[in-house]
């Protein structure tokens, strides 16, 4: 029966079947390693980039509470200023005004108004030193409120570099997930 040829065939192709299930089995054993280590990388890589994400939403949220206090510290200073201005130039307005009904009134008297000029000078100097303190301080806050929109834009740039780091963890996620359905 050895020699039948027929019989070698079905013996050789049952040796054939034997090597390719077991060649099978191996590829099928590399490729079920190689899926584990990829998933095991994606979820390490996942893990990151979550703590990226984190630390960015804490950084952002401290930014956004820093904007705020700077924004209402400006705010405030502004207004202060600005009221503070118009009082002090509603003040000096009134105060010129009365100073010249005075220069008026004393006219017939010269030394009576040369006092006065002097007088008036000298405060017009102390206005016009007024003046641009108001306005040292108002371009003080108007450089304070500059740096709050660099503020504002650095802020929107975190918030557009945490979009890409989520947009990186739901690609890292989606990968993860077809890595475990595979």
């Amino acid at each position: 029966m050895a020699d039948n040829p027929s019989e070698k065939k079905i013996s050789e192709t049952s040796g054939v079947k034997a090597v390719l299930d077991e060649a099978a089995e191996r590829i099928e054993a590399t490729w079920r390693e190689k899926l584990l280590r990829e998933t095991a990388d994606l979820r390490t890589e996942n893990a990151l980039l979550m703590a990226q994400v984190d630390e960015f939403s804490r950084k952002l949220a401290e930014a956004t509470d820093r904007n705020e206090k700077i924004e209402a510290d400006c705010n405030e200073r502004v207004a202060f200023i600005e009221e503070k201005f118009e009082l002090d130039t509603a003040s000096l307005e009134l105060e010129n005004n009365e100073l010249h009904a005075a220069s008026v009134r004393y006219l017939a008297d010269a030394r009576e108004l040369d006092r006065q000029v002097v007088q008036l000078h000298a405060e017009a100097v102390a206005m016009v030193d007024e003046i641009e303190r108001l306005r040292g301080e108002r371009d003080a806050a108007l450089k304070a409120q500059a740096e709050l929109n660099d503020a504002l834009l650095a802020q929107r740039d975190l918030m557009a570099e945490v979009a890409a780091l989520k947009d990186r963890l739901a690609a890292s996620e989606q990968r993860a997930a077809v890595a475990e359905a595979k």
